[in-house]
Formats: structure tokens, sequence, C-alpha cells
């Protein structure tokens, strides 16, 4: 039993501290701003969802076929996207 039960203290020990901090930073939470225009700039480019991701990290993109919740966003933190035959990102909405 002392086998499993070392390691499982230590990823607690572990777990703790970074729990911890996500919580402390979780209210203080940064919200980027998506001016529209640029926005749609940039979906009119077509982006992969790795260029969307690295353009806009802190707006959740939502791909076809991903679960989600369903709660009511109001500022623009979760993009639900369009993708073409070759997976790039041709349209969507924010929800």
């Amino acid at each position: 039993m002392n086998k499993y039960l070392r390691p499982l203290a230590l990823a607690l020990l572990v777990a703790a501290p970074v729990a911890a901090t996500a919580q402390i930073h979780g209210g203080n939470e940064v919200r980027c701003t998506v001016e529209s225009n640029a926005f749609n700039k940039f979906i009119a480019g077509k982006p992969t969802p790795v260029e969307f991701r690295a353009a806009y990290s802190c707006v959740g993109l939502v791909l076809p076929g991903d679960v989600t919740t369903m709660e009511m966003r109001t500022d623009n933190s979760r993009y639900f996207a369009q993708l073409d035959a070759h997976g790039r990102i041709v349209g969507g909405s924010f929800h």
C-alpha cells in the first residue's frame, strides 16, 4: 500500500500550489479585447485553428464537433468556428 500512497501524496503536494495559483489568478483573469474590424479581417484570411489560437489566445475556439456548455457569454470569449474542407476557419460567431 505504501508504494501507492507515496506517489499519490507527492502528486497532491505538487497539485495543491498549482490549484491555489489558479484560484488566485482566476479572479483577476485578463480578458482580451476583440476589435471587430481587425477580427473580421483576420477571419477573412482563412486562418488555421493554430493561427487563431496564436493570435487570439484569450478567446476560446470551438471547432465543429467540440462539446461545450450552453452558458451565455457576452464578452466575446468563445468563438464557434465554421471550417472549410481544408480545415481553415471561414466564419463563425461568438456565443
